[in-house]
């Protein structure tokens, strides 16, 4: 019971703000454009990349998986909202060669430049290294 009060709080206060804030840089090169996501304590696993049509939709979630009781061997997956915010693709990115890298507590999401435009809707992997 103890462990589920510490972890609720140590929730509320990553919901309420915590310590430290997510930092979001779109930085634009020669040949790509990069968008990189700074969210100190979030691992890989919480972040979500999703393409839709023009729209590359970056968010996180605080996934919580906690067992609710030796009787019933049954696990409650709480999740909590912490950021969400959608990047305007433009045409002339490769949609194919997009890529999503985790590394040292950054989100690096690639995205090449190249001809042509698409629609469909495609989810981005995110590697780890």
């Amino acid at each position: 019971m103890l462990k589920n009060f510490v972890h609720q709080i140590d929730t509320m206060n990553t919901v309420g703000g915590g310590t430290t804030a997510t930092r979001v840089d779109v930085l634009k090169e020669v040949d790509r454009l990069v968008i990189e996501v700074n969210a100190p304590t979030v691992h890989s696993d919480s972040f979500n990349i999703y393409l839709r049509g023009n729209q590359l939709i970056v968010y996180t979630v605080l996934n919580d998986t906690e067992a609710m009781g030796e009787l019933e061997n049954r696990a409650a997956r709480h999740t909590t909202p912490m950021f969400n915010r959608m990047f305007d693709v433009p045409p002339h990115v490769d949609r194919e060669q997009i890529d999503a890298i985790f590394e040292d507590g950054y989100l690096r999401v690639i995205l090449p430049f190249s001809e042509g435009e698409s629609a469909e809707v495609k989810r981005i992997d995110i590697r780890e290294y």
